[in-house]
This record gives C-alpha cells, structure tokens and sequence, in this order.
C-alpha cells in the first residue's frame, strides 16, 4: 500500500487543546495577572498621558539650562571683577612704575648719556702673580690655578665698590650724580683667571684714567690684603675715546624698555575698557535671562498643575482590566500557537488519526489512553478512541489479529513495533493472543528481531500511543517493504 497525503483533522487539533486546556487556562491566568499587575504599577507609577510627563521635563531642561545660563554670566562678572581687572590694574600700575623708573634713569643716568660713538674709556689689565708654597710639592699647577683663580674671583666680587671708593671716584669725574649712577661706569672682568681687566666709562676719557688708576689701587689693597704674597702686576693700559658697541647695546634696550611698558600700559588700558563692556553686555543679558527664567517657572507650575489634575481622574481599577484582558488573550494566543506546534511537531503517535492519516494500512485495534484529562469522554470521541474497558478492548484486538493470523497461517504471522516487550499493554495482548500470534520485537534495534522475521511473510506493526515516533513508524514500513514483509495492518497500544 501506498503512503497517503498527510490530513489534519479539526478533531483531533481540537482534542489536543482539550487535553490541554489546564495548561492553556494557567498560562492565559499568568500573563493576565502579569500584565494586570504591570498595567497597576503603570497606572501607580507613570503619568496618564505622556505628553504631561514630556512637557514638564522640556520645561525643567529649559529652566536648567537658563540657571546655568545666569551662574555662568554671574560667574564670568565675578572672574572679570575680582581677577581679570584686579590683574590688570597690577600690570598697569607696574608699567607706569617701570615707565617712570626707566624715564628717571635716561634723566639721571651718566652711563645713559655717553655717546657710544664718541666714548671716553680708561682700561688696565693686569694679572695676578701666585706664589706656591715650598710645603705644596704635588700638583703644583693645579695648585696654582685654584689660587690664581681665588685671586681673579677677589678682584671681580670687589665690584660694585664700597660707598668711600665710589665717592671717591665721584670726586675725581666731577659729578654730582647719585652713586649709584658713578657705580654702573665701573667694569671689572674676570678672563678665563689668566688676568683681568678693569674698565671706567665716562665722558671725559682723562678723568676716565685717573679714575681708574684710583680704582686700581684700591683692588691691589684688597689683594694685597687678602693675600700680601699676591702682587698684581699691569699688562696694558689703555685711555682715549672709542666706539663702543655694549653701550649702544645698553641704550637701545633701555629705550626699548621704556617703549615696551608705554605699548603695554595703552593695550592694558584698552583692555580694562573692553573688560567693564564685557560686564555691561553680561548684566543686560542676566537682566533677560531672568525674566525668561520667571516666565518658565511660571510655566513648569502650570504643567505640574494639569499633570496632578490628570492623575485625579485616572484609574487603576480600569489599567488593572484592560492589561489584565490584554495579557489573558495573548497569554492564550501564545499557549494556543505552542499545543498547535507541538500537535504538528511533536513527530509522536498520538491517535489513530496520526495512523490513518497517512498509511491506508487496516488499523486492528486501538487502546485508548489512560491518562486522565479534564474532558475525557470529549477527548475519545474527538479522537475516535473506544469508550469500553480496557480488557473487552485488548480482547476485542486480540481476536481481530487471531483473525487475520488464521486467514495467512498462524506460523506465516508476527507482530513487530518499536514499543517495549514488557510493555503491559503488549503483555496483556499476548497473554489472550495464548502466543498464537508471536512479538518478534524492534526490528530498527534488535538484530535478533531482524533475524526472527525470516520465518514469517506477514507482519502486524505494534505501536504505543504518546511514545512511538512517526518516523520510527515510516522506517519500519520501508525496512519491511524492503525484506518483503506483507504488513497486515497497525494495533495502537
């Protein structure tokens, strides 16, 4: 017989609902009372309409950002007034100082108004002789650099002079300049501690030389009183006038000096005013940000108003229902849509309808299920079971296959399926078959039923119903199609 096209019966989806309507009634009451639950914390928790809740919240970001608009300006006038002003009186006040100081010194300053182009000068080098020490018998050179080098740091310290060598020098130029003017045209120069050189500037380059020839006798008393052993002896002296380049130097950054502070003091000044506008344009605008920020509180209560007033009239009682129905439906749905893929993908035997459906192979005799559903005399009928006892069923099977066996021969029959030996639905059959009709066993997992089958020529397949696989079912067919086995028909246990 030829495999028949697959049919699903109403009766038997509706029959697999019934079995599990429990199922389906917890499942539908679970996401009822889940969404039911939900929809009461909703209602408790959220707004009733969202649209409050949104402008509320826009009139809160927008009341914060207008706060953080006046602290900014407020802090911003606070930073230009405390700090930036403060800062900037500093500098100004410190550049009219420098401008003053600077202007006093080209006015007071000897050194500022010689003319570098046309400069007296009076210069005498001279070296320091350093006697050794008949004790000192090692290193003697190296003994003789570190005083040499004494000696030359000695003279360079001396300068600035003392107050009397200064006032001194002060006669002899002429002057009645501050001393500290006379001190800054005196140089004394220390050359890599070979010699050095003392140097006086001034107008005048002979009163330059008496000055220095003053001047270096006072450094051979400081010498000669640090060390009377040390004589310094003069290697060149020099006077007349010169162009001298350091002092140009020296003038053309006092000069820019002063320029600088003056440039600074205009842009500094500029800048107080640019800064109290800054102050002005902040004040007007903390003006406008604080009418604005009135109007959006005015506002933001407003909103809160209608929110409250919305809330009065909303119930829980009514969330409560329609997500409770919401969740009941779709809890049902989703439970429905699981029996129907299990009934479809299940792949076991569940009725003779899953038999019949699609083999045309004579059904001997059903069992009906002895599990206990909620509507189980519906169920059977749906399902096309026997509603009589089990034992008048097996009895009632058992004489159909002694029928058929005696019809092929009792020895030519066998029955065979993928249900247990011990089953005692399978026991009960053979025990009033009286093993007429013999259980060869698994022919798609016993070898030795595979063998037993070379005796007989015609088969009855035995399965159980909620376990055997259809596909099990569909292999034993092919595979006693294959050996060339009659199949007699199908007892569903």
């Amino acid at each position: 017989m030829e495999n028949k096209e697959v049919s699903i019966r109403i009766q038997d989806i509706f029959a697999s609902f019934l079995k599990s309507i429990v199922w389906i009634a917890v499942v539908t009451a679970f996401f009822g009372a889940l969404l039911g639950a939900y929809g009461v914390y909703k209602a408790r928790h959220t707004t009733v309409n969202d649209s409050y809740a949104t402008k509320i919240t826009l009139k809160e970001n927008e009341i914060s950002d207008k706060e953080l608009t006046i602290k900014n300006l407020e802090k911003a006038n606070s930073t230009i007034r405390d700090v930036e002003i403060p800062s900037m009186e500093s500098r100004i006040e410190n550049e009219l100082v420098r401008t003053k100081e600077g202007k006093e010194y080209i006015e007071n300053s000897i050194f500022y108004s010689i003319d570098p182009m046309n400069c007296g000068t009076a210069k005498i080098s001279f070296s320091i002789d350093v006697p050794v020490p008949e004790t000192v018998t090692e290193d003697v050179a190296a003994y003789k650099d570190n005083e040499m080098r004494r000696a030359a740091d000695l003279c360079t310290s001396a300068c600035p002079f003392s107050d009397d060598v200064i006032k001194e020098v002060k006669k002899i130029l002429g002057t009645d300049a501050d001393l500290q003017y006379v001190d800054e045209l005196i140089r004394v120069t220390n050359y890599k501690d070979a010699y050095c050189r003392l140097e006086v500037f001034y107008t005048d380059a002979d009163l330059a030389k008496k000055a220095a020839d003053y001047l270096y006798g006072e450094l051979r008393k400081i010498v000669s009183g640090y060390n009377s052993e040390y004589t310094m002896t003069i290697l060149n002296q020099t006077s007349g006038y010169e162009v001298n380049w350091p002092i140009y130097e020296s003038h053309a950054q006092t000069d820019s000096k002063i320029l600088l502070a003056e440039k600074n003091l205009s842009v500094d000044m500029d800048s107080i005013d640019t800064l109290n506008q800054r102050i002005d344009e902040n004040n007007k605008k903390l003006v406008t940000a604080r009418t604005e920020l009135e109007t959006l509180n005015k506002d933001l209560s407003k909103a809160k108003s209608s929110k409250a007033n919305a809330e009065k009239s909303q119930s829980g009682k009514r969330s409560l229902i329609k997500y409770g129905l919401v969740g009941g439906f779709l809890g049902f749905v989703l439970a429905c849509v699981f029996v129907y893929a299990k009934y479809l993908l299940g792949g076991k035997i569940r009725n003779r309808n899953s038999i019949t459906s699609r083999y045309s192979y004579p059904l001997i005799g059903v069992v009906p299920s002895k599990k206990k559903y909620l509507f189980g005399k519906t169920i059977k009928r749906l399902e096309g079971d026997p509603v009589y006892a089990e034992g008048d069923i097996i009895s009632a099977i058992a004489a159909n296959t002694q029928a058929i066996a005696e019809i092929n021969g009792a020895t030519s029959n066998c029955m065979v399926g993928s249900i247990e030996g011990n089953d005692p639905a399978l026991t009960s059959l053979k025990e009033t078959l009286n093993n007429k009709v013999a259980y060869a066993g698994n022919i798609l997992s016993d070898a030795k039923a595979v063998k037993a089958l070379d005796k007989y020529t015609h088969v009855i397949l035995v399965e159980k119903r909620n376990e055997s696989q259809l596909e099990a079912l569909a292999d034993e067919i092919s595979k006693l199609k294959s050996m060339k086995k009659e199949i007699l028909g199908i007892i569903l246990l």
